[in-house]
């Protein structure tokens, strides 16, 4: 199977929303999000969690119902997975991402700009994470693809990638749509889990603007 394995251009501006924690303009060729990441932080009684950090997940796209989107379920799981949330109990953070321009990639690009919101935050996680989504078309697959050939997939992936301590990546989520077969997945998460790492080198140079150190080695 015959693949294309290049992410399309990133762009990033950390600590682009002022009145936010943490925070970024994020996008992936003319992909465009907006991420904040506030707290831990007061939260109103009623959502207070005595043993743990309350999380609040907004995925706000450009039409439509913002609650229940399929994106916060999948973006509370990479979450829940990153943070040490018995740490802050009785606290809340806040996470929103801002879809701003759609061409493809939406999920990824989403996932992508919230991982970034949330290493400029501070807050402590177990390790970075990104989203990365590759599709089928034509028996071929495309890694990032733009809207025109997403429409034209017969099968799509959304992956949602930590960083091991080795430089590697590992896959902590996943969602599908369409049917496939299982060497045809297999081979689409290592294609994913290459331009993961593309992401990750992208992290590293972006904190390292920010900071002026050496991070993540």
């Amino acid at each position: 199977m015959s693949v294309t394995g290049r992410l399309r251009t990133m762009r990033c501006e950390l600590g682009y929303l002022r009145r936010a924690d943490g925070s970024c303009s994020y996008s992936q060729g003319k992909t465009s999000v907006w991420a904040s990441c506030s707290g831990p932080g007061d939260i109103h009684v009623a959502r207070r969690e005595d043993d743990q950090m309350h999380l609040d997940i907004s995925f706000r796209q450009l039409h439509g119902d913002c609650q229940y989107h399929y994106l916060n379920n999948i973006i509370q799981a990479a979450l829940e997975t990153v943070l040490d949330l018995e740490m802050f109990p009785r606290t809340g953070l806040t996470v929103t991402a801002h879809l701003l321009q759609a061409d493809g990639s939406i999920g990824a690009t989403a996932l992508t700009a919230i991982g970034l919101a949330v290493l400029d935050n501070g807050i402590v996680i177990r390790a970075p994470f990104c989203g990365v989504e590759v599709c089928e078309v034509d028996g071929k697959l495309v890694l990032d693809a733009d809207a025109r050939t997403e429409s034209k997939a017969t099968a799509h992936w959304l992956f949602v990638f930590t960083r091991t301590a080795e430089g590697d990546a590992e896959m902590i989520a996943s969602d599908s749509v369409g049917p496939f077969k299982m060497a045809t997945f297999v081979n689409a998460l290592s294609l994913a889990r290459e331009g993961a790492k593309q992401i990750f080198t992208f992290y590293k140079e972006m904190i390292e603007r920010k900071h002026s150190v050496d991070v993540l080695p």
